[in-house]
């Protein structure tokens, strides 16, 4: 059978092949530094959305769900939380935030192999947060990212308002399914804590679990060379505020300056990794082809306040927010702030660290565990592989071996142990009721 195609069939198939080539994306992920050289033309390179995309469009372009929320702290910042609908309504809420300089888009770069789509292919009801400052929760009711009054808060404002204002949002949608296991990162585990402290039947009430990847108490043994600059923060606040230019150093917008400058070629790709595992640990379990994607979600935006306390946990503090003696004393009662006692934390938490973190590292993470109540301490987890830093947790090429499978292991193990005790308790009181 001979197929007689005329002019017109002719126009329409070159038409339509036309279309296809325009829609076709172009490379912009490839699997080795010298790829990235030719990577217009490689047959090797290959294009990522997730290197282009915004957070809710990557979970869309992934096949999940998706709800967007806007939350309203009782300081009246609008933070917006991501939601990936859980289908298995015997499984908790999960809430997951990240840490300083970054947002919710660590936890859906990697694909379907990243925590936040694994979790919810496994059924749980996957929260996403963004505290304030960052690029997702720019809003206020009455300022703007403009005014230096917009800036002035601390890590302690993100335990006090973002963390239970979020917790509260997802009890009210979804607490039939129980109280939430809440999954942190880096500063998330600082603000938890604080929070736990200071509120323990509050937090006791909204949290099951807290899961402390890479946690942020007492970071005496940070190797970071630039520790030696954590100083400054307060002067610069100084500087900052009196010019009124704070919210340039604090805005998530950052990332449109250097996301450009690290990728304009190989050689500014690899100087911009350098800089930045300086920081956070000189080995790295980040694949190339994944680089792009990290530079799409960082920095994601936060004020120079929050980030004092780096200085103040270098130092052996963790405490709340150093205004000087004399407005200590008024709001503190003190000269010197007052520490959060994490001994008064009543919910279960479980700890993984990585030996090659230079940020929070291996003996700080020993250290948290060791003061932590022992009617709290769910376990610890080590992960001892050499090339591995402190964002390699959700961006490293074995982050889904390596983290994503403990989690759900000790999250499985922690609901079967609780559904084992709610069945003890109910045929003790059947047994009771019987001998009535």
């Amino acid at each position: 059978m001979h197929l007689k195609l005329n002019t017109f069939d002719c126009f329409i198939i070159s038409f339509n092949i036309c279309l296809v080539l325009g829609q076709q994306k172009p490379n912009n992920v490839c699997p080795t530094f010298r790829d990235y050289f030719n990577m217009v033309n490689n047959s090797k390179c290959w294009y990522d959305f997730a290197a282009e995309l915004t957070v809710p469009e990557i979970i869309r372009n992934t096949g999940y769900p998706i709800i967007t929320y806007k939350v309203r702290t009782e300081d009246d910042f609008h933070l917006t939380v991501f939601r990936i609908p859980g289908v298995n309504n015997n499984k908790p809420p999960v809430f997951m935030l990240h840490g300083v300089q970054s947002t919710s888009g660590i936890f859906v770069g990697l694909g379907k192999r990243s925590m936040a789509f694994q979790l919810a292919d496994a059924g749980y009801d996957v929260w996403l947060g963004n505290y304030r400052g960052t690029e997702y929760s720019e809003g206020h009711e009455t300022l703007n990212v403009t005014q230096k009054e917009f800036w002035d808060h601390s890590v302690d404002e993100i335990a006090k308002y973002d963390i239970p204002a979020i917790l509260q949002l997802i009890r009210y949608h979804s607490g039939s399914k129980g109280k939430t296991i809440y999954i942190g990162h880096s500063l998330a585990t600082a603000a938890a804590m604080m929070f736990a402290s200071e509120y323990p039947q509050f937090a006791n009430n909204l949290v099951s679990l807290f899961i402390f990847i890479g946690p942020a108490y007492k970071m005496t043994h940070m190797r970071s060379p630039y520790r030696v600059f954590f100083p400054l923060f307060y002067p610069a606040l100084d500087v900052t505020g009196y010019l009124n230019i704070v919210q340039l150093l604090s805005r998530g917008y950052a990332r449109r300056l250097t996301r450009p400058t690290c990728m304009a070629s190989p050689l500014t790709m690899v100087a911009c990794c350098a800089l930045l595992n300086m920081f956070i640990g000189p080995f790295t379990d980040i694949a190339p082809e994944t680089i792009p994607v990290y530079f799409n979600q960082l920095p994601g935006g936060t004020s120079l306040k929050t980030l004092t306390f780096l200085r103040e946990s270098t130092r052996g503090n963790f405490r709340k927010y150093d205004y000087g003696p004399g407005k200590n004393t008024f709001l503190y009662g003190n000269s010197t702030p007052p520490e959060y006692d994490i001994k008064k934390i009543t919910v279960p938490i479980f700890i993984i660290y990585a030996r090659s973190d230079w940020a929070t590292t291996k003996q700080d993470a020993l250290y948290l565990y060791s003061q932590l109540p022992k009617s709290v301490q769910a376990g610890i987890y080590g992960i001892e592989k050499l090339n591995f830093n402190h964002n390699d947790y959700f961006f490293g090429r074995n982050a889904d071996k390596l983290v994503t499978k403990p989690v759900m292991q000790v999250m499985e193990k922690f609901l079967r142990r609780q559904q084992n005790a709610y069945k003890g308790n109910s045929e003790v009181l059947v047994k009771k009721k019987s001998l009535g």
